[in-house]
């Protein structure tokens, strides 16, 4: 469809809005929703979502609950919204550190580990909210938290596989191309069990240290998350071998 002339396409646009400091509305609407998004993190990983009243919330951002309602609906889509900025940022620092040139594939499943753990506990308000906070909140938040688990129960398998000696890749490409390898279908879902196992195992670990007020304890947490993750690659290793000498 062609566009219609109105006879005002010589006329100068219309101005955005009014400047201040430098900056256009959108801008200033930009900064006060990341000032909210920082004030939730703190208030939500000290006093907890149940206390985090928006009063309070508008408090600790330097705003009126007026722009509260100008960028969030609710303190549940808050709370999302500073889930999902802590998610993806913990997945950028786990994915930079198993990335980084290791020695060998054990001291980057280690790296990996220590990536989550200090990202939890170096600032407990990321764990409080990541594993305490969401939990139950509403149907929406648990199916968005189960992606998340279920995101790195895959990072975890790749990393267990790894430490199997299977190559990740081959193997998922022979698993496509043969479905009926059950063989291979078993080991692969022993590993993706496994890592739903110890990504549970890990998280609880840090609810407890969160919890339990041990967060300085984090080379220990990290080394008996490594622990759990070489562990289970020794029987990973023997399930391989039991079903190739089956075969």
């Amino acid at each position: 469809m062609e566009a219609v002339d109105t006879g005002m396409k010589d006329l100068p646009a219309a101005p955005a809005g009014r400047i201040y400091s430098g900056l256009q509305p959108s801008e200033r609407a930009k900064e006060r929703r990341s000032r909210l998004v920082r004030a939730g993190v703190e208030v939500f990983g000290t006093v907890g979502y149940g206390a985090a009243k928006i009063k309070v919330l508008c408090q600790q951002a330097g705003l009126s609950e007026r722009y509260f309602y100008e960028s969030f609906e609710s303190r549940e889509e808050l709370l999302t919204t500073v889930y999902d900025a802590l998610s993806t940022d913990l997945m950028k620092h786990v994915v930079a550190s198993l990335a980084a040139p290791a020695e060998n594939v054990q001291a980057s499943v280690r790296a990996g580990m220590a990536a989550v753990v200090n990202y939890m506990l170096d600032d407990p308000r990321h764990a409080q909210i990541i594993l305490v906070e969401i939990v139950g909140v509403s149907p929406e938040l648990e199916a968005k938290r189960h992606t998340s688990l279920t995101a790195f129960a895959a990072e975890s398998m790749r990393q267990l596989l790894l430490l199997s000696g299977i190559d990740p890749e081959d193997a998922s490409a022979r698993i496509a191309a043969n479905p009926g390898d059950t063989a291979l279908a078993s080991v692969l879902d022993f590993a993706r069990l496994t890592a739903v196992s110890m990504v549970g195992g890990v998280n609880n670990m840090m609810v407890d240290a969160v919890l339990g007020g041990t967060t300085a304890n984090t080379e220990r947490i990290t080394e008996v998350a490594y622990q759990l993750i070489s562990n289970s690659a020794v029987g990973l290793k023997a399930l391989v071998k039991s079903t190739t000498t089956a075969g």
